[in-house]
């Protein structure tokens, strides 16, 4: 592979986080040669705290200079390797796909996770408003999406927007699986199922998927609903 980037690229990662997941997928999209080095969140080294203020993965070291936050990590990459372009030239288009990063980041995330996390400990009545909560975002993306080109949600084109959804995809299908018929949010929006199935079948996509990761995903979210109940 050419080394078409003058800078030697670290990403810093939690494996199963899913903001790192989206900065491993641009990375590829980009055919950017970098390292990437995993750490353990619940016992982070001193040196991670130096280059992460928030103590949060994932962070880009650029010749050891530290990026944080998944979101700039990637508007850095498309900027420093501008082909294939990830985000639209056009200033109003580039504004909109980022208000749709924001929407994942803001509505979508928060709600699935805290769906996942009572979905995996099987606790049905914590589930109810989250599962509430994230069928609306995504009646939301629905409606946006309706009637697009597609495949990808600008159209025929994978960009930014694609990879930050990405990782909620590989998530919430694997908690569709653990046993409640309302969690089985996406077949009933069939243009956010389609989306799903096009960026799930993507191979940078496929490239980035932990190994193991159905198994270990709900034990992540059972173990940390246990943590937050003996917290209370």
């Amino acid at each position: 592979m050419p080394d078409r980037l003058p800078h030697r690229l670290q990403l810093i990662s939690f494996e199963l986080c899913p903001y790192v997941e989206r900065s491993r997928v641009v990375l590829l999209e980009k055919s950017a040669p970098h390292e990437v080095t995993f750490i353990d969140l619940d016992q982070k080294p001193d040196w991670f705290l130096v280059v992460s203020p928030m103590g949060r993965v994932p962070v880009l070291l650029v010749d050891g200079a530290p990026v944080f936050e998944s979101a700039i990590i990637n508007e850095l990459l498309d900027e420093l390797l501008p082909e294939p372009r990830l985000l639209p030239a056009e200033p109003l288009a580039r504004a909109t796909a980022r208000g749709w990063i924001v929407f994942a980041n803001d509505a979508l995330f928060p709600a699935s996770y805290r769906a996942g996390l009572a979905l995996a400990s099987g606790d049905q009545a914590a589930a109810r408003q989250p599962l509430t909560d994230l069928a609306a975002s995504l009646d939301t993306l629905e409606a946006r999406l309706a009637g697009g080109a597609g495949p990808y949600f600008s159209g025929p084109a994978f960009s930014l927007v694609d990879a930050a959804y990405a990782p909620f995809f590989r998530r919430w299908r694997a908690a569709e699986s653990w046993g409640q018929s309302e969690a089985r949010l996406l077949e009933p929006r069939p243009a956010v199922l389609a989306w799903a199935a096009a960026v799930l079948d993507r191979p940078s996509v496929r490239a980035v998927e932990p190994t193991d990761f159905a198994t270990r995903y709900r034990a992540l979210c059972a173990a940390r609903a246990a943590r937050a109940r003996a917290a209370r």
